[in-house]
């Protein structure tokens, strides 16, 4: 008689986990020396005028091999860089884990003149210290860059020393850099931990600059804890300078009479055209006082949110907004903002001298009472675009190397944020 056996299943030795891994893209970590031309070739983007961008942000190689972009990666970039068809204009090489010696080597192999095509550097929240920036002062008259990107500099070890030789190498009358367009002094640390440095030195040194410099169109002053008496030192050197666009004063401490100060300037119909001076402590008397200035001046941008206006502080604005050149851009939210306010905000709205696509308020209406709540600003990407910051949070496949196109050089453009 047949009996029936029950047939055995065999089991799967393999590793699921493993094997899954694999099949879906899991890479090992990317070991020392394995930066070759093949993987940078994939992280250059192609532009529309022939040029290239190497983009090597340390979220997006972490997320992808397990580790950063360190020192000894630094010779197969800059071999790349040269040997290359294409001209490289563009390196970002933010928040990896470059010391002062990368820096160095990336300085002298890379960035001075005859050997480089680099006109736009990006090396932010790395591990340099201020040694790099006296290397950078050393050569700062042999380099071409156009601009450079080391902030937050607090970040990176800088004190008053380190950047008061920056500023020296981009005087005019000390020889210095004539290239570099936009520059970054936000959080700079104090010589000692324990001991606040005094803003005023800072300030000094900032009015020698706009003084003795006319290439810098873009300056970044934010979280430097600049007091009122501060921006006198500030608008001396600015009635000297003949070139600045772009300031950003945003979270410091000026007050009403550094607003007062800043008005008074404005007044005189200078070129600024994008001011931010968010978190600044500023009330209703400052605002009166930049109502007062607003009207003659150049100013296409402002930031004045997280201040301590009242709604009659922010009438008094308001009602300046309608004047020869209409504000492009505005962010008012962090302040007081009521009924009345609110109807005068929605009638600009209605009427265009506001755009909703450029402004931080949205107005609604309950029981016929007008009310306002954040509407983040749609042009507002200087953030997304200041922290270097990837499109989705994290990285996304390269399904094929990157192309863009590049706008037409028109006339004078002192920004990419208005």
């Amino acid at each position: 008689m047949v009996t029936n056996t029950a047939v055995k299943k065999k089991k799967c030795i393999c590793n699921k986990e493993e094997l899954l891994k694999k099949i879906t893209g899991d890479p090992p970590p990317l070991l020392i020396g394995e930066i070759n031309k093949i993987r940078l070739n994939l992280f250059t983007e192609r532009n529309s005028d022939g040029t290239g961008y190497l983009v090597l942000r340390g979220k997006d190689i972490h997320d992808r091999y397990k580790r950063r972009i360190k020192d000894l990666d630094i010779t197969a970039i800059y071999l790349y860089i040269r040997e290359i068809p294409r001209r490289i204009t563009k390196v970002d090489l933010c928040y990896n884990q470059i010391t002062d010696r990368g820096f160095f080597n990336l300085l002298k192999r890379l960035l001075i003149k005859g050997r480089s095509s680099i006109l736009d550097l990006n090396i932010m929240n790395n591990n340099i210290t201020y040694k790099s920036m006296e290397y950078l002062a050393q050569y700062a008259k042999y380099i071409k860059l156009k601009r450079l990107r080391i902030n937050d500099l607090g970040e990176t070890g800088q004190t008053l020393t380190s950047v008061a030789e920056i500023m020296a190498a981009f005087r005019n009358d000390n020889d210095g850099n004539t290239t570099v367009k936009v520059l970054d002094l936000s959080r700079i640390n104090p010589l000692f931990n324990r001991y606040p440095y005094e803003t005023k030195w800072l300030a000094y040194h900032i009015e020698f600059l706009l003084e003795r410099n006319s290439n810098i169109i873009e300056l970044h002053l934010q979280k430097n804890q600049f007091i009122a008496h501060d921006m006198e030192y500030f608008v001396r050197g600015l009635r000297n300078n003949t070139t600045l666009r772009y300031l950003d004063l945003g979270y410091n401490r000026i007050g009403d009479y550094g607003a007062e100060l800043l008005a008074k300037y404005l007044s005189e119909a200078p070129q600024l055209i994008f001011i931010n001076i968010a978190g600044n402590g500023i009330h209703d008397i400052g605002a009166k006082a930049l109502s007062y200035g607003l009207p003659y001046s150049n100013v296409r941008a402002l930031d004045i949110s997280q201040n301590k206006l009242s709604n009659e502080g922010v009438l008094d604005l308001l009602y300046t907004i309608k004047k020869k050149v209409f504000l492009r851009y505005l962010n008012i939210w962090g302040n007081e903002l009521k009924h009345t306010s609110c109807e005068i905000i929605q009638r600009m709205l209605t009427s265009g001298v506001l755009d909703q696509s450029t402004f931080d308020v949205k107005i609604y209406e309950v029981d016929e009472v007008f009310c306002a709540a954040y509407y983040p600003n749609p042009a507002d990407r200087s953030k997304h675009f200041y922290y270097c910051e990837l499109e989705y949070g994290y990285a996304q496949p390269i399904y094929h190397i990157k192309r863009n196109v590049l706008p037409e050089k028109r006339g004078k453009v002192f920004t990419k944020y208005v």
